[in-house]
């Protein structure tokens, strides 16, 4: 198989919870996404309005931050195996994420991975958190959003690409992408629309379907 960029989001991904609802839930007001959901799966607001309204009710400190994410958000089971074999057959791992780099470079450290990563920031403080957005260059053609779709092609730089994602943000980015690994909210949308895609539950199944499209190849 050629070299692939492999682009994989982080939350509900990498990890088994979404870290960002996990912060919410822990200190936050968890009721907001009752509200949030339906109008961000339905296109009356987008991704970066949604994570706003749910981060203006968190107030903590970054380390407390990092131990719930710890205790609550653990990596998805295989990944560090999953990455090592990808980086030792010659694909580039791209982790890319509306997440938080102050969240997702501490997880990334605890496994000994030291990854490309394409993703917002925060600061958190006990007076209120900001969100520092990612600079993605021109909006998405499809969600007219700076979305993930331009930082995957950019790191592809003419590769082909496989993509590894479970939610709403990875809709745009599966659509330019080779070859899909979903699961979740993701995978129901590609099985509504007929797209063909790899079900998985861990990074032991992601190895397993890249496995078949060897022997295919």
């Amino acid at each position: 198989m050629n070299p692939l960029l492999i682009a994989c989001d982080f939350d509900g991904t990498i990890t088994q919870r979404d870290t960002l609802h996990v912060i919410v839930e822990e200190f936050g007001d968890l009721a907001l996404w009752d509200e949030i959901e339906p109008r961000l799966r339905s296109g009356a607001m987008n991704v970066e309005q949604a994570l706003q309204a749910e981060f203006d009710s968190v107030r903590v400190d970054v380390a407390d931050v990092h131990r719930v994410v710890a205790e609550h958000a653990p990596v998805r089971p295989g990944f560090r195996d999953f990455v090592e074999w990808a980086t030792a057959a010659g694909h580039q791992v791209l982790v890319c994420s509306n997440g938080f780099r102050s969240v997702i470079e501490p997880v990334l450290a605890g496994q000994g991975l030291d990854l490309e990563l394409v993703a917002n920031d925060a600061r958190f403080d006990r007076s209120g958190t900001t969100i520092i957005w990612d600079d993605r260059g021109t909006r998405c053609e499809l969600c007219d959003r700076p979305c993930k779709r331009g930082p995957m092609r950019e790191y592809a730089n003419g590769r082909r690409i496989a993509m590894i994602g479970d939610g709403i943000s990875d809709r745009c980015g599966s659509g330019i992408a080779d070859i899909v690994f979903a699961r979740a909210g993701l995978a129901e949308d590609l099985a509504a629309q007929g797209r063909e895609f790899f079900p998985f539950n861990d990074f032991h199944d992601v190895r397993a379907g890249f496995a078949r499209l060897e022997d295919d190849a």
